[in-house]
């Protein structure tokens, strides 16, 4: 049986934790949940998450930028 990839996009505050502990609580759901990577500090928070840097969130390992500015 193929998987489904589902991207949970959202703004911070619209629930996407709370849809993802109720997916959890469903018996027949075999759910995973992919780290969070987001451009907040480490420190910020209880989430579960891994911290990057605008740089880094956008061009992962070494990709290089074609054009774009990022906000500072």
């Amino acid at each position: 049986m193929m998987g489904k990839l589902i991207w949970l996009m959202g703004p911070s505050g619209s629930g996407k934790d709370s849809l993802l502990a109720e997916l959890r609580l469903r018996e027949q759901t075999q759910l995973l949940v992919a780290h969070r990577y987001i451009t907040r500090d480490a420190s910020a928070g209880s989430e579960n998450h891994i911290a990057l840097s605008e740089r880094e969130f956008f061009y992962p390992r070494g990709a290089k930028p074609a054009g774009l500015k990022l906000a500072r």
